[in-house]
């Protein structure tokens, strides 16, 4: 008899199921009474089913709106910079690396007046705005960071150091507002003295004044016989 009342028991299944698949949890009932409470205040809201095009757009013009918080920092670091009074400025290309690796190359640029920051490239293109820097956010693509010093001799030993990590590359440099490509910052980092380096970088300034003002009295030389030719082919159509 025994027997027979637990037969009914055992042929009980359980079905199983995934961890992969969280249980659904209610909200409490005292926040469902107060949103039922509240219903009848709240204005009615209108589902609306927008294009994907249009939700992407929405969400592209969201990412670049500056919240509070990345307003500050962005001062806060603006005005870090100018009080420290940092000359020469490397934009890098920033890959992964682990935390530990990350601080102690911090520690080792810093004993050597390097200062490492990665803040993002929306923050530093807004760091920059209205700046000589400006024309930096060209090459602020993906994962970037920046490399501060405050002499000029440092753009040797920014390369030097760079050189040994493999995970930090620096794509262009500028020295005392003017933008230095790694090219010439290679030739400036292979002089011996610091009087080589600043009287170069002098030169180097001006062949790039220089190559802009043949560039405009080349325009300003070719605009009058430009003129003249757009005249006389007006005046033939016109005839």
């Amino acid at each position: 008899m025994l027997n027979l009342s637990l037969k009914p028991l055992g042929s009980v299944q359980v079905r199983a199921v995934s961890s992969k698949y969280p249980r659904p949890t209610p909200r409490h009932f005292k926040r469902r009474l107060f949103e039922a409470a509240l219903q009848p205040e709240l204005p009615p809201t209108v589902a609306m089913c927008m294009p994907p095009v249009l939700v992407k757009r929405q969400h592209t013009e969201k990412s670049k709106e500056y919240s509070d918080v990345e307003l500050a920092l962005a001062n806060l670091v603006r005005s870090w910079m100018v009080k420290e009074e940092f000359r020469v400025l490397a934009v890098c290309q920033f890959s992964p690396v682990p935390g530990r690796t990350l601080w102690f190359a911090k520690n080792q640029l810093r004993s050597k007046n390097i200062e490492f920051r990665s803040y993002g490239n929306k923050i530093l293109k807004k760091v920059f705005e209205k700046t000589p820097m400006s024309s930096l956010n060209n090459v602020l693509v993906g994962s970037n960071a920046i490399l501060l010093a405050k002499d000029i001799s440092s753009i040797k030993t920014i390369l030097q150091e760079t050189d040994k990590l493999n995970w930090v590359e620096p794509l262009v440099m500028m020295a005392d507002g003017r933008i230095v490509d790694m090219v010439q910052a290679r030739d400036l980092a292979k002089l011996s003295s610091l009087e080589d380096l600043r009287a170069h970088t002098v030169q180097i300034l001006g062949q790039q004044v220089a190559q802009i003002t043949i560039s405009l009295d080349t325009a300003t030389r070719h605009l009058p016989s430009l003129l003249d030719a757009y005249a006389s082919s007006k005046q033939e159509n016109q005839n």
